[in-house]
Protein backbone atom coordinates (compact mmCIF):
# COMPACT_ATOMS: atom_id res chain seq x y z
CA UNK A 1 0.00 0.00 0.00
CA UNK A 2 2.75 2.47 0.90
CA UNK A 3 4.61 1.71 -2.30
CA UNK A 4 1.50 2.57 -4.32
CA UNK A 5 0.81 5.75 -2.42
CA UNK A 6 4.33 7.09 -2.69
CA UNK A 7 3.94 7.28 -6.44
CA UNK A 8 1.74 10.29 -5.87
CA UNK A 9 3.54 12.38 -3.29
CA UNK A 10 6.18 12.21 -0.59
CA UNK A 11 6.96 15.32 1.38
CA UNK A 12 9.83 15.73 3.82
CA UNK A 13 10.29 18.43 6.39
CA UNK A 14 14.01 18.68 7.11
CA UNK A 15 15.71 20.23 4.13
CA UNK A 16 19.06 18.40 4.09
CA UNK A 17 17.71 14.90 4.66
CA UNK A 18 14.93 15.86 2.28
CA UNK A 19 17.43 16.48 -0.51
CA UNK A 20 19.25 13.23 0.16
CA UNK A 21 15.97 11.28 0.23
CA UNK A 22 14.83 12.65 -3.13
CA UNK A 23 18.03 11.39 -4.75
CA UNK A 24 17.58 7.99 -3.10
CA UNK A 25 13.99 7.67 -4.29
CA UNK A 26 15.06 8.62 -7.81
CA UNK A 27 18.29 6.64 -8.20
CA UNK A 28 17.48 3.52 -6.16
CA UNK A 29 13.70 3.19 -6.30
CA UNK A 30 12.98 4.99 -9.57
CA UNK A 31 10.22 6.99 -7.88
CA UNK A 32 9.39 10.66 -8.23
CA UNK A 33 8.71 12.56 -5.02
CA UNK A 34 7.78 16.15 -4.25
CA UNK A 35 8.95 17.89 -1.13
CA UNK A 36 8.48 21.04 0.89
CA UNK A 37 10.15 22.59 3.90
CA UNK A 38 7.82 22.29 6.86
CA UNK A 39 7.24 26.01 7.31
CA UNK A 40 6.45 26.36 3.59
CA UNK A 41 4.16 23.35 3.41
CA UNK A 42 0.90 25.33 3.77
CA UNK A 43 1.57 26.78 0.31
CA UNK A 44 1.74 23.29 -1.22
CA UNK A 45 -1.03 21.45 0.59
CA UNK A 46 -3.49 21.96 -2.27
CA UNK A 47 -1.66 19.22 -4.15
CA UNK A 48 -2.62 16.64 -1.53
CA UNK A 49 -5.26 14.05 -2.33
CA UNK A 50 -6.44 10.91 -0.51
CA UNK A 51 -3.89 8.79 -2.42
CA UNK A 52 -1.01 11.01 -1.26
CA UNK A 53 1.51 9.88 1.31
CA UNK A 54 3.17 12.48 3.51
CA UNK A 55 6.50 11.26 4.88
CA UNK A 56 7.48 13.31 7.90
CA UNK A 57 10.80 13.11 9.74
CA UNK A 58 11.31 14.69 13.13
CA UNK A 59 13.70 13.93 15.95
CA UNK A 60 11.41 15.18 18.70
CA UNK A 61 8.04 14.74 17.03
CA UNK A 62 6.94 18.04 18.57
CA UNK A 63 8.04 20.68 16.05
CA UNK A 64 5.19 23.09 15.33
CA UNK A 65 5.49 23.46 11.54
CA UNK A 66 5.86 19.70 11.17
CA UNK A 67 2.69 19.02 13.13
CA UNK A 68 0.79 21.67 11.17
CA UNK A 69 1.83 20.00 7.92
CA UNK A 70 0.53 16.69 9.22
CA UNK A 71 -2.80 18.21 10.23
CA UNK A 72 -3.10 19.78 6.77
CA UNK A 73 -2.50 16.40 5.14
CA UNK A 74 -5.13 14.80 7.35
CA UNK A 75 -7.63 17.45 6.26
CA UNK A 76 -7.06 16.20 2.72
CA UNK A 77 -7.42 12.59 3.94
CA UNK A 78 -3.83 11.79 2.95
CA UNK A 79 -1.87 9.11 4.81
CA UNK A 80 1.02 10.00 7.15
CA UNK A 81 4.25 8.08 7.66
CA UNK A 82 6.36 9.42 10.53
CA UNK A 83 10.07 8.83 11.07
CA UNK A 84 10.55 9.89 14.66
CA UNK A 85 13.07 9.39 17.45
CA UNK A 86 10.78 9.95 20.42
CA UNK A 87 8.12 7.24 20.94
CA UNK A 88 4.63 8.46 21.84
CA UNK A 89 5.39 11.97 20.59
CA UNK A 90 2.63 14.16 19.14
CA UNK A 91 3.78 13.29 15.62
CA UNK A 92 3.59 9.56 16.22
CA UNK A 93 0.10 9.88 17.66
CA UNK A 94 -1.09 11.78 14.58
CA UNK A 95 0.54 9.48 12.04
CA UNK A 96 -1.06 6.50 10.34
CA UNK A 97 2.27 4.66 10.27
CA UNK A 98 5.48 5.31 12.21
CA UNK A 99 9.06 4.08 12.18
CA UNK A 100 11.30 4.79 15.16
CA UNK A 101 14.78 6.13 14.42
CA UNK A 102 16.17 4.40 17.52
CA UNK A 103 19.11 6.81 17.56
CA UNK A 104 19.09 7.02 21.34
CA UNK A 105 18.59 10.24 23.35
CA UNK A 106 19.58 13.24 21.22
CA UNK A 107 20.99 15.60 23.82
CA UNK A 108 22.62 18.05 21.41
CA UNK A 109 20.39 20.69 19.87
CA UNK A 110 22.17 20.04 16.56
CA UNK A 111 20.66 16.55 16.18
CA UNK A 112 23.58 14.72 14.58
CA UNK A 113 22.66 11.13 15.48
CA UNK A 114 19.10 11.54 14.29
CA UNK A 115 20.30 12.93 10.94
CA UNK A 116 22.42 9.83 10.26
CA UNK A 117 19.59 7.56 11.40
CA UNK A 118 17.17 9.23 8.97
CA UNK A 119 19.63 8.73 6.12
CA UNK A 120 19.90 5.04 6.96
CA UNK A 121 16.13 4.61 7.17
CA UNK A 122 15.52 6.32 3.84
CA UNK A 123 18.22 4.21 2.22
CA UNK A 124 16.58 1.05 3.57
CA UNK A 125 13.12 2.29 2.59
CA UNK A 126 14.09 2.96 -1.02
CA UNK A 127 15.75 -0.45 -1.41
CA UNK A 128 12.68 -2.09 0.13
CA UNK A 129 10.41 -0.39 -2.42
CA UNK A 130 12.17 -2.29 -5.21
CA UNK A 131 12.28 -5.62 -3.37
CA UNK A 132 15.91 -5.33 -2.23
CA UNK A 133 15.49 -5.06 1.52
CA UNK A 134 18.37 -7.44 2.30
CA UNK A 135 20.71 -5.50 0.03
CA UNK A 136 19.79 -2.31 1.87
CA UNK A 137 20.43 -3.92 5.24
CA UNK A 138 23.84 -5.22 4.15
CA UNK A 139 24.81 -1.83 2.76
CA UNK A 140 23.97 -0.09 6.02
CA UNK A 141 25.83 -2.74 8.06
CA UNK A 142 28.87 -2.36 5.81
CA UNK A 143 28.78 1.43 6.17
CA UNK A 144 28.58 1.07 9.96
CA UNK A 145 31.57 -1.27 10.11
CA UNK A 146 33.67 0.88 7.81
CA UNK A 147 32.78 4.01 9.75
CA UNK A 148 33.94 2.36 12.98
CA UNK A 149 37.22 1.50 11.23
CA UNK A 150 37.47 5.12 10.05
CA UNK A 151 37.59 6.24 13.68
CA UNK A 152 40.15 3.59 14.60
CA UNK A 153 42.36 4.84 11.77
CA UNK A 154 42.44 8.31 13.30
CA UNK A 155 40.01 10.50 11.41
CA UNK A 156 39.33 12.59 14.51
CA UNK A 157 43.01 13.54 14.72
CA UNK A 158 42.87 14.80 11.14
CA UNK A 159 39.72 16.76 11.90
CA UNK A 160 41.38 18.42 14.91
CA UNK A 161 44.29 19.53 12.71
CA UNK A 162 41.86 20.91 10.17
CA UNK A 163 39.86 22.73 12.83
CA UNK A 164 43.02 24.53 14.00
CA UNK A 165 43.62 25.68 10.41
CA UNK A 166 40.05 26.94 9.98
CA UNK A 167 39.18 28.33 13.42
CA UNK A 168 39.87 31.94 12.41
CA UNK A 169 38.09 31.70 9.07
CA UNK A 170 35.26 34.11 8.38
CA UNK A 171 33.70 31.97 5.65
CA UNK A 172 33.72 28.29 4.69
CA UNK A 173 32.14 27.02 1.48
CA UNK A 174 31.17 23.41 0.80
CA UNK A 175 30.35 21.85 -2.57
CA UNK A 176 28.84 18.54 -3.59
CA UNK A 177 26.82 17.05 -6.42
CA UNK A 178 24.04 14.51 -6.55
CA UNK A 179 23.18 13.05 -3.19
CA UNK A 180 26.20 14.70 -1.58
CA UNK A 181 24.87 18.14 -2.44
CA UNK A 182 22.60 17.41 0.53
CA UNK A 183 25.71 16.56 2.56
CA UNK A 184 27.21 19.93 1.67
CA UNK A 185 24.07 21.68 2.91
CA UNK A 186 24.04 19.73 6.17
CA UNK A 187 27.74 20.27 6.80
CA UNK A 188 27.38 24.01 6.34
CA UNK A 189 24.37 24.11 8.66
CA UNK A 190 26.23 22.30 11.45
CA UNK A 191 29.26 24.60 11.18
CA UNK A 192 27.04 27.69 11.32
CA UNK A 193 24.88 26.43 14.18
CA UNK A 194 27.70 25.33 16.45
CA UNK A 195 30.76 27.49 15.73
CA UNK A 196 29.03 30.63 14.37
CA UNK A 197 31.40 30.69 11.40
CA UNK A 198 29.55 31.60 8.24
CA UNK A 199 29.34 28.49 6.06
CA UNK A 200 27.36 27.77 2.90
CA UNK A 201 26.73 24.60 0.92
CA UNK A 202 26.36 24.71 -2.85
CA UNK A 203 25.69 22.39 -5.74
CA UNK A 204 29.02 22.29 -7.58
CA UNK A 205 27.40 23.08 -10.91
CA UNK A 206 26.00 26.35 -9.57
CA UNK A 207 29.39 27.94 -8.88
CA UNK A 208 29.58 29.93 -12.10
CA UNK A 209 26.10 31.33 -11.57
CA UNK A 210 27.49 33.79 -9.06
CA UNK A 211 28.87 31.88 -6.09
CA UNK A 212 32.43 31.76 -7.42
CA UNK A 213 32.61 35.56 -6.99
CA UNK A 214 32.91 34.93 -3.23
CA UNK A 215 36.21 33.07 -3.54
CA UNK A 216 39.42 34.85 -2.53
CA UNK A 217 42.97 33.66 -1.91
CA UNK A 218 42.96 31.23 0.99
CA UNK A 219 39.16 30.81 1.18
CA UNK A 220 38.52 27.36 2.68
CA UNK A 221 36.34 25.23 0.42
CA UNK A 222 35.29 21.66 1.24
CA UNK A 223 34.58 19.30 -1.66
CA UNK A 224 32.48 16.21 -0.87
CA UNK A 225 33.51 13.59 -3.42
CA UNK A 226 32.07 10.06 -3.63
CA UNK A 227 32.91 7.34 -6.13
CA UNK A 228 29.72 7.91 -8.11
CA UNK A 229 28.74 9.50 -11.40
CA UNK A 230 29.18 12.98 -9.92
CA UNK A 231 32.84 12.41 -9.00
CA UNK A 232 34.58 13.95 -12.02
CA UNK A 233 32.23 16.93 -12.06
CA UNK A 234 32.85 17.76 -8.39
CA UNK A 235 36.62 17.48 -8.88
CA UNK A 236 36.37 19.83 -11.84
CA UNK A 237 34.42 22.29 -9.69
CA UNK A 238 37.07 22.01 -6.97
CA UNK A 239 39.74 22.84 -9.54
CA UNK A 240 37.76 25.91 -10.58
CA UNK A 241 37.76 27.06 -6.96
CA UNK A 242 41.45 26.33 -6.52
CA UNK A 243 42.34 28.33 -9.62
CA UNK A 244 40.73 31.34 -7.90
CA UNK A 245 42.89 30.83 -4.80
CA UNK A 246 40.70 28.59 -2.65
CA UNK A 247 42.16 26.20 -0.07
CA UNK A 248 40.59 22.87 -1.02
CA UNK A 249 39.63 20.31 1.63
CA UNK A 250 38.58 16.99 0.17
CA UNK A 251 36.25 14.52 1.88
CA UNK A 252 36.67 11.44 -0.28
CA UNK A 253 37.69 7.76 -0.32
CA UNK A 254 40.67 8.72 -2.50
CA UNK A 255 43.20 11.52 -2.28
CA UNK A 256 43.10 13.76 -5.35
CA UNK A 257 45.73 16.15 -6.69
CA UNK A 258 43.37 19.12 -6.26
CA UNK A 259 43.12 18.60 -2.49
CA UNK A 260 45.24 20.74 -0.16
CA UNK A 261 43.95 18.76 2.83
CA UNK A 262 42.39 15.31 2.63
CA UNK A 263 39.88 13.66 4.97
CA UNK A 264 39.65 9.98 4.08
CA UNK A 265 36.25 8.29 4.23
CA UNK A 266 35.46 4.70 3.24
CA UNK A 267 33.91 3.62 -0.04
CA UNK A 268 30.34 2.51 0.73
CA UNK A 269 28.44 2.98 -2.53
CA UNK A 270 24.94 4.39 -2.18
CA UNK A 271 25.48 4.88 1.57
CA UNK A 272 28.10 7.59 0.92
CA UNK A 273 26.13 10.43 2.57
CA UNK A 274 26.15 8.48 5.83
CA UNK A 275 29.95 8.50 5.99
CA UNK A 276 30.65 11.86 4.32
CA UNK A 277 28.54 13.89 6.74
CA UNK A 278 30.35 12.63 9.85
CA UNK A 279 33.65 14.50 9.20
CA UNK A 280 31.72 17.76 8.94
CA UNK A 281 29.81 17.06 12.13
CA UNK A 282 33.17 16.49 13.81
CA UNK A 283 34.63 19.61 12.23
CA UNK A 284 31.74 21.70 13.56
CA UNK A 285 32.28 20.15 17.00
CA UNK A 286 36.02 20.85 17.17
CA UNK A 287 35.71 24.36 15.72
CA UNK A 288 33.19 25.08 18.46
CA UNK A 289 35.44 23.79 21.22
CA UNK A 290 38.39 25.82 19.90
CA UNK A 291 36.24 28.94 19.96
CA UNK A 292 35.17 28.25 23.53
CA UNK A 293 31.48 27.61 22.89
CA UNK A 294 29.16 24.82 24.05
CA UNK A 295 28.55 22.55 21.03
CA UNK A 296 25.43 21.03 22.60
CA UNK A 297 23.63 24.32 23.27
CA UNK A 298 24.16 26.90 20.52
CA UNK A 299 22.90 30.39 21.20
CA UNK A 300 19.39 31.32 20.06
CA UNK A 301 18.45 27.69 19.22
CA UNK A 302 15.99 25.32 20.88
CA UNK A 303 15.67 21.53 20.70
CA UNK A 304 12.16 21.72 19.26
CA UNK A 305 10.70 24.69 17.42
CA UNK A 306 7.31 24.85 19.10
CA UNK A 307 6.28 28.34 17.90
CA UNK A 308 5.90 29.83 14.43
Amino acid sequence: MLGERILRLAVRLLTQVLHAATYMFSEIAGRHVNFAVGSEFPYFEDFLVPRSLLIVASQSGETMDTLEAVRAAKRHKSKILALVNVPSSSLERLADFSIHLKAGPERAVLSTKAYVAKLALFLLFTYTLVGKYKKGVELIKTASKKMARMFKEGIEGDIKKLAKKLVDSRHIYIIGRGINYATALEGALKIKEASYIHAEGFAGGELKHGVIALIEKGTPCIAVVANDRARESVLSNAMELKSRGAYIIGISPKNESVFDFWIKVPEVGAASPIVTVVPMQLLAYHLTLLKGYNPDKPRNLAKSVTVK
